[in-house]
């Protein structure tokens, strides 16, 4: 480790803070602090000396199999892809083996080679001196215990090495703010524990502070309620903007809940206010990344200002700002802020969210506010097109979800509130759209849905029947023009800088019939084509303009 990280006066160093408390809830059972380190203590003994990827979608399951592979004196191994092709290519590349707990959900993803384990968390303990002869043992501050992969939402995925000082110090720092009441909390999380975001809230505040964890299956707000019931005030609910939405929207009839903590992805402030009206709670946003951990604070309706944790410190270098905590190593920043003289700062935007188009700049998360916020509109995401320097047509794509609107009308919305340089051509709707367990389009999934439309329709045309033009082509037996088609076609096109290179008229189109059009760029060059259903009536390709230099 680099000099200068551990010089910390530590809070408890120990595997499990107060064992004698009560530490998680689950459908069937209360499991306190000496049940749960007996239950360690009898997985870490069937695992192997090597790391560990856990494949558990359970936060309980995955509390237990984290605390048993710090027993077994290794560490744990986190993405938040969860194909088998992933966690099997992770474990060879790190020289781990890939483990479930035997009922959990992800168990059907463990791929060959892998542990499937008991679950010990249900079995109960022979007798009261097999718990009382299970140690819990202080861990060194520098002993690495995790490494946690980005989701890649902008690029590969990489590791950033976790250590125990640094986590327990974070977990005790941020307790103070998730749970500030005199007594402990109960969480419950709809996020996934192995992402930054659902280890930290979850699995490290159970295993470092005084708050119990109410868990269960976490795929809809049905089980999200049944985890609330079972929880006991004051409730701490960790969740997702997308994942607040819903459970706002579903009209459940819920326990109290004392705080909403929201990450992952910005959250609006009417969002916010909403879910505080239905829920009678307050929200709660933190600010951190993969590489950093959790850094700051805010309560989204009381203003735009964010409040530091405990122990941050900036500075400006040659990449930025940068931050550091006790027991972490110091990182550059990956937004833009603005700092203020009382401590706190105001968030203005990830750097790799600007888009420049046209000679006009913006924020990508500013174009996906602008869409989700429109009423219908359930999810949305802008896609930047990356040949916007050799592609004549290069053009924002969007993809919408919404079962009340047609992609015209979100359009039209979006013309009332965005730069024309930045609107698509037209909207395209989806049943949904590939967002990760804790709600995050990665680079590749975003282009890879962008990908699977690399022809995009621009419009469609019908010309009427009684239309001049028809009377002379041809008297008796009106067919529609071909140089109408591609007249119509060139301006829906809307690229005045285009001229025609070659252009082919397939099949007559005759009055009042349909006809839409699409278009494919490939560097200077467009493909427009026109089809009547699925019979191609006209194909035409254009190049960009040369530009006239005069002779002397």
């Amino acid at each position: 480790m680099p000099d200068g990280v551990w010089g910390h006066d530590w809070p408890d160093l120990s595997l499990v803070h107060a064992p004698d408390r009560l530490l998680l809830l689950s459908e069937h059972t209360a499991i306190g602090g000496r049940d749960f380190l007996w239950a360690a203590h009898q997985l870490a003994a069937l695992l192997p000396d090597a790391p560990v990827v856990p494949v558990c979608s359970c936060v309980g399951h995955f509390t237990l199999l984290f605390a048993a592979t710090l027993l077994r004196g290794q560490h744990v191994l986190l993405c938040s892809e969860r194909t088998s092709a992933r966690l099997r290519a992770l474990a060879q590349e790190h020289q781990a083996v890939c483990v479930s707990i035997a009922g959990d959900a992800e168990c059907a993803n463990l791929p060959e080679n892998g542990l499937c384990v008991p679950d010990f968390l249900a079995a109960s303990p022979v007798r009261a001196e097999d718990v009382a002869a299970c140690p819990n043992p202080v861990i060194a501050p520098d002993r690495l215990v995790a490494v946690v992969f980005t989701s890649g939402s902008t690029g590969q995925p990489v590791g950033h090495r976790k250590y125990w000082g640094g986590l327990v110090t974070r977990s005790v720092t941020a307790r103070v703010l998730l749970d500030p009441e005199q007594a402990p909390a109960c969480v419950v999380g709809t996020v996934p524990p192995y992402h930054m975001y659902g280890f930290e809230t979850l699995v490290l505040q159970v295993l470092h502070t005084r708050v119990a964890l109410s868990f269960g299956p976490r795929s809809y707000p049905a089980d999200w309620q049944q985890c609330l019931n079972r929880a006991f005030a004051p409730r701490i609910l960790v969740t997702t903007p997308l994942q607040l939405r819903a459970l706002v929207q579903s009209g459940l009839v819920l326990p109290a809940i004392r705080r909403v903590i929201s990450a992952s992805a910005p959250l609006a402030v009417e969002q916010a206010a909403a879910a505080e009206r239905v829920l009678d709670t307050e929200v709660t946003e933190i600010y951190g990344s993969t590489e950093t951990g959790s850094l700051a604070i805010r309560r989204t309706t009381s203003g735009p200002d964010w409040r530091w944790y405990g122990g941050v410190s900036l500075n400006r270098g040659a990449n930025g700002v940068e931050v550091s905590a006790p027991g972490t190593l110091t990182y550059a920043l990956a937004d833009f802020i603005e700092t203020k003289s009382n401590g706190t700062f105001l968030l203005l935007g990830r750097m790799s969210d600007l888009i420049k188009l046209g000679g006009k700049r913006t924020s990508l998360a500013a174009l996906n506010a602008a869409l989700t916020a429109i009423p219908g509109v359930e999810d949305g995401a802008f896609i930047p097109p990356e040949d916007a320097g050799t592609n004549v047509l290069a053009r924002m794509q969007v993809v919408a979800v919404s079962s009340t609107r047609s992609g015209p009308s979100i359009l039209h919305a979006l013309k009332a509130q965005i730069d024309p340089v930045f609107l698509p051509r037209s909207i395209r709707l989806v049943p949904a759209l590939p967002r990760n367990a804790v709600g995050k389009l990665t680079r590749q999934a975003l282009h890879a849905l962008a990908d699977r439309r690399v022809e995009e329709e621009i419009g469609s045309f019908q010309l009427r029947a009684d239309h001049p033009c028809l009377p002379g082509h041809f008297p008796g037996a009106p067919v529609v023009p071909g140089i109408v088609l591609l007249q119509v076609g060139l301006e829906q096109l809307g690229q005045a800088d285009l001229c025609v290179d070659m252009v082919k008229f397939l099949h007559p189109v005759l009055p009042e019939q349909k006809v839409v059009f699409f278009a494919r760029a490939s560097g200077a060059v467009v493909r427009l084509t026109g089809r009547q259903g699925e019979q191609l009536v006209m194909r035409a390709v254009l190049k960009a303009k040369q530009e006239h230099v005069p002779h002397d």
